[in-house]
């Protein structure tokens, strides 16, 4: 057993806040030390294994918290010796002071954030037993580690590296569940999983799990190389949605295919389109250099280069993502025009056959209200049957009463109007730019009350002529007001 001396001290656990702001965050650290040393191996197959371990909480309780987490590599390993060379370096003291001004090196303490202890044992050669280095959360004020050549506990003998984070610290193990970890690391490494660098896989208990790159949603508009001072070069995918997404996002990784931050995080792209709420994807730069706290970029001549490559790509995107919202919009606006005209015909079925009275009301908490549901009045069907000799069965249906309806933008002296009714074509016109339109079209539910609320006052119109169309045409703006408080 060997000690080494780390320069650490008491600050250092500021330094590790200031590093890794949460759970992930810091897990991530050891993802990313597995993720470098496959790429220096280049393997024929890359793998990071990560699984946790469960256990019982003091004696005689039932309760079950997560106790460990080991995380395997097939990568190139380490020597005893290289492991002296890790710990110098993140020990060196200008490397603690200098880490809340943008250095980096010192990803391997995290452990002191989410346990008590990490056991690192490594081999860089394959049937070679391997050596473990020590780091405990009370050594790291007084810059204690130790190496540990022949450790009877966690000597493998494979090429690689297994990371034991023991003794998870209570407060932090619920924040470490295998869904959590999945879905974080699945967008952190969402590049590398993307180019199949490596299998990224998690067990809690059953059997490996493989961890996928985020998926994205919409529809992919790009998907392109950029070049970046000089030979290097960015590569971006991004995808539309049909309409605002509040969680949509583009995130920005770097070299290893590690999450940096959002895109519109940085000053140069919290400007449309990056921050336009119907666009997400990914861009990847390797030659990008993170801060400390790897939530920004070292703003160097290869940054530089990076954001006037991406403004060049703007006025593009822009017209790209017009175009398939305009498209996706046209396309759900006809199944709910659908779904409007539906519903008109049963309500007037069934208010003809006095059946509305019986129907089941669902409240915004899902408490049902009224007498027993009422199924499609048997009245709607006129129906020959069988005498069973294998004659089919002829189904009469009522004829569809549900008008015509279309959306349009009206000319400018009639823009006010929430809708009109079209004689020639029998058809009601629905305003499309009109300003509760727009606000009910967001959710589908919605729009097919508002469009039924415009159906009505179109009915009242003819039924009772220019003297109801005032009133009629009040009622659908009080009722869009007041659609958030109505069930």
């Amino acid at each position: 057993m060997a000690e080494v001396k780390l320069h650490t001290g008491p600050g250092v656990f500021q330094v590790l806040a200031n590093v890794c702001r949460n759970p992930q965050e810091a897990l991530k650290q050891f993802v990313e030390n597995a993720a470098d040393a496959i790429e220096q191996a280049k393997p024929e197959e890359g793998h990071i294994w990560i699984r946790l371990q469960h256990g019982a909480v003091g004696n005689g309780n039932n309760v079950v918290t997560l106790k460990r987490i080991i995380i395997r590599d097939n990568g190139v390993g380490m020597t005893p010796e290289k492991m002296k060379q890790v710990l110098r370096r993140i020990g060196d003291s200008e490397k603690i002071s200098l880490a809340l001004r943008g250095e980096q090196g010192i990803g391997l303490l995290a452990f002191a954030l989410i346990t008590e202890e990490l056991h690192l044992a490594s081999s860089a050669e394959e049937g070679k037993p391997s050596s473990c280095l020590v780091l405990k959360r009370p050594w790291l004020k007084t810059g204690r580690a130790e190496i540990v050549e022949h450790c009877p506990e966690h000597e493998h003998n494979h090429r690689g590296t297994v990371a034991y984070l023991e003794g998870i610290i209570p407060d932090i193990a619920a924040q470490l569940s295998r869904e959590r970890i999945k879905d974080s690391l699945g967008q952190q490494f969402a590049s590398d999983l993307r180019a199949n660098l490596y299998a990224l896989s998690i067990s809690d208990g059953a059997d490996f799990e493989q961890i996928h790159s985020q998926r994205f949603r919409g529809v992919k508009v790009l998907s392109t190389s950029l070049p970046i001072n000089g030979a290097s070069s960015a590569f971006a995918e991004l995808y539309v949605l049909p309409w605002e997404m509040l969680d949509a996002h583009i995130s920005l990784y770097g070299r290893g295919g590690t999450l940096v931050c959002p895109l519109s995080d940085l000053n140069d792209f919290k400007t449309v389109p990056w921050i336009d709420q119907r666009l997400e994807g990914y861009i990847r730069c390797d030659r990008l250099k993170r801060t400390a706290d790897k939530t920004a970029v070292v703003q160097d001549e290869v940054f530089r280069s990076f954001v006037t490559e991406l403004h060049k790509l703007e006025p593009r995107i822009q017209q790209l993502i017009q175009e398939v919202s305009a498209e996706s919009q046209e396309r759900r606006f006809t199944i709910i025009l659908n779904k409007a005209g539906r519903l008109i015909d049963k309500f007037l079925r069934y208010r003809d056959r006095g059946l509305l009275a019986n129907l089941t009301v669902i409240t915004a908490a899902g408490v049902e209200r009224g007498r027993t549901p009422s199924r499609e009045p048997a009245a709607a069907l006129s129906t020959h049957s069988g005498n069973g000799n294998g004659s089919t069965r002829t189904v009469l249906r009522t004829p569809n009463r549900a008008p015509s309806i279309s959306l349009q933008s009206l000319p400018d002296d009639r823009a006010y109007y929430r809708s009109l009714y079209d004689p020639n074509a029998g058809t009601i016109v629905i305003n499309r730019e009109h300003s509760e339109f727009l606000l009910a079209q967001r959710e589908d539910r919605r729009c097919l009350r508002y469009l039924f609320s415009i159906w009505v006052k179109e009915s009242l119109l003819q039924e009772y002529g220019a003297d109801a169309e005032k009133v009629a045409d009040e009622m659908v703006g009080v009722l869009a007001e007041a659609e958030p408080l109505l069930w």
